[in-house]
């Protein structure tokens, strides 16, 4: 294209404009790319490549025959536009109730399961490896989700508490998030969990983080989140739903495989630890009698 930077809706209309007259190849890729844009900014090209059933060289051709230089270029407004949220809540809801509910159960729970092998594509064994190292090293692990990503932060203090209990939700006290954050320690970390847009507190949280020296393992839709730019390591997980609202549940199957692998790591002691948690919950009454 011209020297300026082309936004994400130029973009699209620009390959809707030039569909008609790629070959059957290049129009193969040019529709995953109109139909897929968080996967476009989330995974690598060789994984774009498998599922659209072309060649990692297709995207390659496809970014010059749409007049950029490179395929760098060409994923930069799907980058932006996933890390900016520009499209509001308000207008997806519109759109989702004009087209009706026949599909859209099958389709949410289709495009869940995308999600879930995306994370799996995009999070190699030495991220993970690197991530369960931070926090088998910490002597306290605070974890920060808010608003729809307390859910699977929530979730993953409650399963680390099983076989360790060093690990605490941050902010799990309302107006107390500044006091537990001046508290940190340098041998503690951090997990912190987000999605554009990105929730305020995050910002202290990273904030607070940088200051103290403590580790941060992020979770997160982009490398570019920002949360993510100050992580030692970063996993990530897309949001794509065709609901009103992004999807969480990749960011849920990840803490669950998180806290599965560091259980795993900590061998025949951290078991027996969740063998004597499941004890005492079962004395405490915990569970309804079947």
């Amino acid at each position: 294209m011209d020297g300026r930077e082309a936004g994400f809706d130029e973009v699209q209309g620009r390959i809707l404009a030039d569909l008609p007259e790629l070959s059957s190849e290049l129009r193969k890729a040019a529709r995953f790319l109109v139909d897929h844009p968080d996967e476009v900014a989330l995974v690598s090209m060789r994984v774009l490549a498998s599922r659209s059933e072309v060649t990692p060289t297709t995207f390659v051709r496809l970014a010059r025959r749409l007049g950029f230089a490179d395929w760098a270029a060409l994923r930069k407004p799907f980058e932006d536009r996933l890390r900016s949220g520009n499209a509001p809540f308000a207008a997806k809801a519109d759109a989702l109730v004009k087209r009706g509910a026949e599909a859209i159960f099958a389709e949410s729970l289709r495009t869940i399961s995308a999600n879930l092998t995306a994370a799996e594509a995009v999070n190699g064994g030495d991220e993970i490896a690197k991530a369960c190292a931070i926090l088998e090293r910490a002597q306290r692990i605070r974890v920060a989700g808010f608003r729809s990503c307390r859910a699977p932060a929530h979730a993953f203090v409650y399963l680390c508490r099983m076989f360790r209990r060093d690990i605490t939700l941050l902010g799990g006290d309302s107006g107390a998030l500044e006091a537990e954050l001046a508290a940190l320690g340098k041998r503690e970390a951090i997990v912190a969990i987000g999605f554009s847009p990105y929730s305020r507190e995050l910002g202290p949280v990273v904030e607070a983080a940088r200051r103290h020296g403590v580790p941060i393992v992020a979770i997160a839709d982009s490398m570019a989140a920002p949360v993510a730019r100050h992580a030692e390591v970063t996993l990530r997980f897309s949001t794509d739903s065709p609901s009103f609202f992004p999807s969480v549940a990749a960011a849920m199957a990840i803490v669950e495989a998180l806290a599965a692998t560091m259980l795993a790591r900590s061998g025949p002691a951290a078991a027996e630890r969740v063998r004597e948690t499941e004890l005492e919950l079962q004395a405490f009454g915990a569970y309804l009698a079947e």
